[in-house]
């Protein structure tokens, strides 16, 4: 892979991940989406407050609902949403530690090991010269993969 494909890459999903959080910020400020989002609220016939109509509100996303999101507790979340949404965030949560532990060995660990000057090409403008394909069969530092997974 190219570093160019690898930033290709990123633009797409960066661009994609900013137009569906763009889509969820604009569909939750909009009336017919309340079952979806407010749906126990609705059965326990607690109101929900809504804008006016207005152009804010119809067609421009708003933010300002992750801060909040990121520091909620978990007491809210069961009393507001229940306990399926209460598993549900803690095992992102755990997906998100295991992925940054995942990561850190990835690239301070097993990136290193991979690279060795003997075997990358001068000039490349490949990535290949940090993947496991440059340990040559029999070596010592397939122990490390081993041991890492």
């Amino acid at each position: 892979m190219t570093p160019e494909g690898l930033l290709a890459s990123a633009g797409i999903n960066i661009g994609l991940a900013m137009a569906i959080l763009s889509l969820f910020s604009i569909l939750k400020k909009q009336p017919f989406t309340a079952v979806i989002y407010y749906a126990r609220r609705l059965s326990h016939h607690q109101p929900i407050a809504y804008d006016p109509i207005s152009f804010n509100r119809l067609f421009v996303p708003s933010f300002s609902w992750i801060p909040r999101a990121l520091a909620v507790s978990e007491d809210e979340i069961l009393r507001n949403s229940g306990l399926d949404a209460l598993i549900i965030i803690r095992l992102f949560k755990l997906g998100i530690k295991f992925f940054l532990v995942c990561t850190l060995v990835g690239l301070l660990l097993l990136l290193p090991i991979n690279f060795s000057i003997e075997t990358s090409v001068p000039n490349s403008r490949s990535l290949n010269s940090f993947t496991i394909s440059n340990i040559k069969a029999g070596s010592d530092r397939l122990w490390v993969h081993f041991t890492c997974l």
